[in-house]
């Protein structure tokens, strides 16, 4: 009887689990508040805190240095971080990575935006990550608005935010 309600209790949690993370209230249909972090900047100097980015539309992309997709977005969302400059905060998450590798590739593609290390943190399973890269979109009250499960372009990204920044840049 016992072991039956310990593998119910398990079950449980894993639905519970599964339903609360950002991925998954978004794909109900929900535009969640974004959960806040506090996360070790890549190139030292401190933390990043996510909530600081409030009053700001967000994009939020989680990668890591050795994944192919990822090498190939990062030039695109560098060019949007330059490209609406105080409108927008891009917001870099390295997971599952060793910070060396990821100062490397922020060097390697002139990243000059707001890059934090979240791996062993619990980061990735919060969101609901499940690969690399996930870019989500945060609008200017901190509500996680859209997901992207995969590598984007300028255009996708933009195709989100225009509406969230008003007028054109």
């Amino acid at each position: 009887m016992v072991l039956l309600l310990a593998l119910v209790g398990l079950f449980a949690k894993s639905l519970l689990d599964s339903h609360t993370s950002v991925a998954a209230e978004l794909a109900d249909g929900n535009h969640p508040a974004a959960p806040d972090f506090t996360l070790a900047n890549i190139r030292g100097g401190g933390d990043t805190t996510l909530s600081s980015f409030r009053g700001k539309v967000v994009v939020l992309n989680f990668w890591a240095s050795w994944c192919d997709p990822c090498k190939e977005e990062a030039p695109a969302l560098e060019e949007l971080s330059k490209k609406y400059g105080d409108r927008l905060a891009v917001v870099g998450v390295d997971s599952e990575d060793a910070t060396g590798d990821a100062r490397d590739f922020a060097d390697r593609y002139h990243l000059t935006y707001p890059l934090v290390h979240a791996s062993g943190t619990g980061v990735y399973r919060r969101w609901g990550l499940t690969g690399f890269p996930e870019t989500f979109i945060l609008d200017r009250s901190g509500h996680v608005v859209h997901h992207f499960p995969g590598q984007v372009t300028a255009a996708d990204v933009e195709a989100q935010i225009r509406p969230l920044l008003g007028s054109p840049a």
